[in-house]
């Protein structure tokens, strides 16, 4: 018997970024961008695989669309908003000078378009373990972003989409469940399966506690008042 229990509170498809992989040919063992630029040798491929990814900027894409999954889920919306989609709708309503790091510019996009008719809106805060659980134990999935240097040294700033969490028998936290694009965290992702990953709680406080210059945030739905 199993001494705690998973709570998972969307049943929304698991997105990974690793399908937004950027172009890349290989040639006599060498491989090259799109323009032509030499990246590695083919044979340290997993070494530097990471610089086939635009990983902060298509986390958010991924992470995005899986949130807008849990809206049609809950029949918020009508309409499923693929990656494509979302994508293309955030470029419309980025402003001169904004970039898809922003979480304004998600802000927008989900208030003034996808949940434009709707009785919600989408809200940010700088993430914090109080408010993740606030959040959760209302029943809601939420997106997260984390620092990921600890256990993946080239990155910095990832998106990920909360789907869960885990408490033992006494209704104790004992960690969160992370639909997370880029693969499993505590593999240092060489895992690349996030489906529904379980992070304890202790790395997770680590993962949300971002440098002060760019802290980690949290984004929600509420309903309108």
């Amino acid at each position: 018997m199993d001494s705690f229990t998973d709570h998972l509170l969307t049943k929304t498809d698991y997105l990974s970024q690793r399908d937004n992989i950027n172009p890349y040919t290989i040639e006599d063992g060498k491989v090259f961008d799109k323009k032509g630029k030499y990246l590695f040798d083919l044979e340290d491929f997993e070494k530097y695989e990471h610089l086939l990814y635009d990983r902060v900027t298509k986390c958010f894409i991924s992470a995005g669309s899986m949130f807008c999954g849990f809206l049609h889920e809950r029949r918020i919306i009508k309409t499923i908003v693929d990656e494509v989609a979302y994508e293309l709708a955030l470029d419309k309503v980025m402003k001169k000078g904004e970039t898809r790091f922003l979480w304004a510019v998600h802000k927008r996009l989900m208030n003034e378009v996808i949940l434009k008719d709707t009785d919600f809106t989408f809200d940010f805060e700088k993430a914090t373990l109080s408010a993740i659980q606030k959040i959760m134990k209302k029943g809601d999935p939420l997106m997260i972003s984390l620092y990921i240097k600890d256990w993946y040294p080239s990155g910095k700033g990832h998106l990920t989409f909360g789907s869960g969490y885990r408490e033992d028998l006494n209704g104790k936290i004992l960690g969160f469940i992370l639909k997370d694009p880029f693969g499993k965290l505590l593999t240092n992702y060489k895992d690349h399966d996030g489906a529904n990953s379980f992070i304890p709680l202790q790395d997770f406080k680590k993962a949300i506690n971002g440098p002060s210059k760019a802290p980690c945030h949290i984004g929600f739905l509420q309903e309108k008042k």
